[in-house]
């Protein structure tokens, strides 16, 4: 696991299990450390990643209230959901829908990827639209894009978007048939005041990546227009 300090107060935490895979990608999980309460973004691959990230907070942040989010509900962003207690973790409505209809089955199909004693634990902490922190300036968001179910964290401190999969170099990686939704999401990221954006994975990344993104999905949708 590999640790970068970004803006005034996030942390990335970057693990190259995945590339020992045939899926052959990086993987970040974003810590946002706030006031009185910390924010995890995503849980990666078990309870033995989340034991090293939790090393990190008690030896570097201390004792504060956990906060974990589940940026979608595909398997490599929540089997370390069973590491924390289900009340603490944030989510769309859609995503804990999407776990309790897939997350066994993927558990079944990816089982020899886990991270320690991995079982499915869901969110309870739900929203539809959005779910705000006011006092320590954390956003979270639903953005469907690289699934319907997926949403987005911002830090309007630091300016730094946690966009989950919805953005990617070199391209987005299309899980959902809907291109139209995910352009619209992505002409939302470009209104907001972003500075630093953090993907679910490879490397950390500026505003650009949006515009590279949008461009890609809007000429595939074209391209698909053109075909019909």
């Amino acid at each position: 696991m590999k640790t970068t300090k970004i803006g005034k107060r996030g942390f990335v935490f970057t693990f190259n299990d995945l590339l020992k895979t045939e899926f052959e990608v990086l993987t970040n999980i974003y810590l946002i450390n706030a006031h009185n309460t910390i924010y995890l973004c995503d849980t990666f691959l078990g309870p033995a990643c989340m034991e090293s990230v939790n090393s990190f907070i008690r030896k570097e942040l201390g004792a504060k209230t956990i906060l974990v989010f589940n940026s979608h509900s595909d398997w490599d962003h929540i089997w370390g959901n069973c590491y924390f207690e289900s009340k603490n973790i944030i989510a769309h409505k859609s995503c804990r829908e999407n776990i309790i209809n897939n997350g066994l089955n993927e558990l079944i199909k990816y089982e020899k990827l886990k991270r320690g004693d991995v079982e499915i634990v869901l969110p309870e902490m739900l929203f539809k639209d959005s779910l705000r922190f006011e006092d320590d300036g954390v956003v979270f968001f639903h953005t469907p894009g690289h699934t319907a179910d997926s949403a987005s964290c911002y830090d309007a401190e630091s300016k730094i978007l946690y966009a989950g999969d919805n953005l990617e170099y070199p391209h987005p990686y299309l899980q959902n048939e809907d291109i139209s939704t995910y352009i619209h999401t992505l002409q939302k990221y470009q209104t907001m005041d972003i500075e630093i954006i953090v993907s679910g994975h490879g490397k950390i990344a500026d505003r650009s990546l949006i515009e590279e993104n949008l461009k890609y999905l809007i000429d595939l949708k074209e391209k698909n227009s053109k075909l019909q």
